[in-house]
């Protein structure tokens, strides 16, 4: 028998991060969820999204973080990791992430969201599945620097 899905969580919110405390924490959240540290590079190279508990004894707590490369010439943003805080998962904060991620780069003109994913990422498949990214082949598709194939998604 499966767990009833957890309620979500009230007092989240998505922005943007920014200080080099925030990129340093959304690091530690990527990696520690088995995001490849070379996902998350420079300021420069790599745009963090995340979504922040405000109703946390400390007043702010990271739970989410989307890393995405800046929109390339053709407008593909890569969607290069998704990490959410291990014991708050099942309660939409992935989806939302990825939705609000999304829906930022639209209203800054992007074309496209895309994603590489290797075989064993199902889950991450699933749930980029259910924010409506489908499986691609297209020549477009190589304007995000990413190599095209079946684990090849877009939005």
């Amino acid at each position: 028998m499966h767990p009833a899905p957890r309620r979500p969580l009230p007092g989240i919110v998505f922005r943007r991060l920014r200080s080099p405390s925030e990129r340093s924490a959304a690091r530690r959240l990527l990696v520690g969820s088995g995001v490849p540290p070379a996902a998350i590079r420079s300021a420069g190279d790599t745009v963090l999204y995340g979504l922040w508990d405000l109703a946390t004894a400390t007043g702010e707590e990271l739970v989410g973080v989307a890393a995405t490369r800046p929109p390339d010439d053709a407008g593909s943003v890569e969607l290069c990791g998704i990490a959410i805080r291990a014991d708050l998962r099942r309660r939409g904060l992935g989806l939302r992430l990825v939705s609000e991620a999304a829906d930022a780069w639209r209203a800054k003109g992007a074309a496209r969201l895309v994603a590489r994913l290797a075989d064993d990422q199902r889950p991450a498949a699933a749930l980029l599945a259910r924010a409506g990214f489908a499986t691609t082949t297209d020549a477009d598709g190589q304007s995000a620097g990413t190599d095209l194939g079946s684990g090849y998604l877009a939005l």
